[in-house]
């Protein structure tokens, strides 16, 4: 169990440094007097749909590291490949949850340290993309 905590606790920080940074990117180019309204949202869109990506892949590498440590595994046998743990990690960090794979061990409380972070970042661009298209350009 110490082994997921620690990879838990490095993984959500990890992916709060780069939403931070993307919201940052996204808030300075979106302030921009060059863009109309419709373009900040879609820079907004893509920027912070391209971090939550990113997020949703430092998990699956975690995964994939905690697989190779042995902290567990995923109930299916036909989860043998990188995008299968990717496929899982995003549907696990939206929060959507289809049930198609189930992670054993203590990669079950990776998966809810990752829903959890997933949950909470997703807020935060939800927040980033009403500040977005309801602030003024300078």
């Amino acid at each position: 169990m110490g082994w997921a905590i620690v990879l838990a606790l490095i993984l959500f920080g990890m992916s709060g440094l780069v939403h931070v940074a993307a919201m940052s990117w996204v808030m300075s180019a979106a302030t921009r007097r060059t863009f109309t309204t419709p373009a900040r949202l879609l820079l907004a869109l893509y920027g912070l749909g391209g971090a939550h990506i990113l997020e949703a892949g430092l998990y699956a590498i975690g995964f994939s590291l905690g697989d190779n440590l042995g902290i567990g595994g995923f109930e299916q046998e036909d989860v043998n490949s990188f995008m299968d743990v990717f496929y899982f990690s995003l549907v696990n960090y939206s929060s959507l949850g289809l049930g198609d794979i189930y992670p054993t061990g203590h990669f079950r409380f990776l998966a809810g340290v990752e829903a959890l972070n997933g949950f909470l970042l997703i807020s935060c661009s939800a927040s980033t993309l009403f500040l977005v298209v309801t602030r003024k350009p300078d």
